[in-house]
């Protein structure tokens, strides 16, 4: 099953998300570590087509199926593929951190897989995440 959610590209839409993201997570009887990753990854993907990109709108679909659970983000801004870009070099202490620039690197902490397309103007990025075994009523 598929569930749907299009938003403008605005900070004040990831609310929305988020409780678009809870609700399913809820309904579908999601593992809480699925549901964290999912929380995380649409937060930082959505809001990085926002701040960085130049769509004004974003579609959003999450797949639930009996092994695995899919997003898939879709805007029309400027051709970016998040994944190209190098892994960032981890801090060496707490204090040598600094804010921002881990959002790639924490998704694929999370995720099973990722993976980018630009097709017909579009940039679709896939997130894919494992369910546990039972997991999800559907």
């Amino acid at each position: 099953m598929a569930e749907h959610l299009a938003i403008a590209a605005e900070l004040g839409e990831l609310v929305r998300v988020g409780a678009w993201a809870e609700t399913l997570a809820k309904a579908w009887a999601l593992p809480a570590s699925t549901a964290f990753g999912l929380g995380l990854c649409l937060e930082e993907a959505v809001s990085n087509v926002i701040n960085h990109g130049t769509a004004t709108r974003l579609a959003l679909t999450l797949e639930h199926s009996a092994g695995a659970l899919t997003l898939t983000i879709e805007d029309q801004g400027q051709a970016f593929d998040p994944l190209a870009h190098a892994r960032p070099a981890l801090p060496d202490s707490i204090e040598a951190a600094t804010i921002g620039g881990m959002g790639i690197h924490l998704m694929r902490q999370f995720a099973r897989s990722l993976a980018y397309e630009r097709r017909d103007g579009t940039n679709r990025l896939t997130v894919t995440f494992d369910l546990a075994p039972g997991a999800g009523a559907g």
